[in-house]
C-alpha cells in the first residue's frame, strides 16, 4: 500500500514538474498561473497544494531535480592515476555537461529569460566540484604551480563562459564546433606547461 502510495507521488511530482517546464518555455513564470499548471498536469489544485506552496517552489523543485540527475551522472575522479586518464575525465564531464544542456536548451533560454540562472548557476557548481576534485588528482600525479581553487577556477570559467555563449548565441557556433573546441581544449589543456611546477 505505501508503495503503490509512494509511486503516486512520484508521479504527481513528475508530471507538476513536466508541466512547469512546458509552460515556462510558452511565457514568464509570472503569467502562468497554478490552473494551467494543473489543467497541463492533469492534478487538481488540492494536490498541488498538498506538495507545492506555490509555483515558484514547485520551479525549484523542478530546478533541483535537474541539479541531481546531473550530479548523478557526473563521473568520479578517484580512480585517476595519470594525466590521460585526467584528461579522459574532463572529456566525459564535459559530455554530460554538453548532452544535458542540448536536450534542455529551451529550457534554459526560457529560465534565463525569466530572470533566473539557476540553471546555469548548477551546471557551474558541479563543473567547479567536478574539476576541482579533478586537479586534486592530478596534483598528486604532477604538483600544480598555482592553487587548486585558482586553477579551477580558470578552467571551469572558461568553460561556463563558452557554453553560455554557445546557448545564447546558437547562430554563432553550432553543437559540432563547440564540440571540437573542447575536444581540442581536453587534448591540449594537461599538457600546458604553466600548469605544472617546473
Amino acid at each position: 500500500m505505501d508503495y503503490k502510495e509512494d509511486l503516486r507521488i512520484q508521479k504527481t511530482r513528475r508530471d507538476l514538474r513536466n508541466a512547469i517546464i512546458e509552460l515556462i518555455k510558452e511565457k514568464p513564470i509570472e503569467k502562468i498561473s497554478v490552473t494551467e499548471i494543473c489543467d497541463k498536469a492533469m492534478v487538481n489544485r488540492m494536490t498541488f497544494y498538498k506538495y507545492y506552496e506555490d509555483k515558484f517552489t514547485l520551479l525549484d523543485d523542478t530546478v533541483n531535480e535537474i541539479k541531481d540527475n546531473i550530479e548523478a551522472k557526473a563521473p568520479n575522479p578517484d580512480y585517476i592515476t595519470t594525466i590521460e586518464e585526467a584528461s579522459g575525465f574532463f572529456a566525459k564531464l564535459i559530455k554530460i555537461v554538453l548532452d544535458f544542456l542540448e536536450g534542455n536548451k529551451d529550457l534554459i533560454i526560457a529560465v534565463q529569460k525569466n530572470g533566473d540562472y539557476k540553471l546555469l548557476d548548477i551546471i557551474t557548481y558541479i563543473s567547479e566540484s567536478a574539476i576541482t576534485e579533478l586537479l586534486t588528482q592530478i596534483d598528486k600525479i604532477r604538483p600544480l604551480k598555482y592553487s587548486i581553487p585558482l586553477t579551477s577556477s580558470f578552467i571551469y570559467g572558461g568553460c561556463v563562459s563558452t557554453i553560455g555563449y554557445w546557448i545564447n548565441h546558437p547562430e554563432a557556433i553550432d553543437t559540432n564546433q563547440l564540440m571540437t573546441l573542447i575536444e581540442d581544449i581536453k587534448n591540449n589543456l594537461f599538457s600546458l606547461d604553466f600548469l605544472f611546477k617546473k
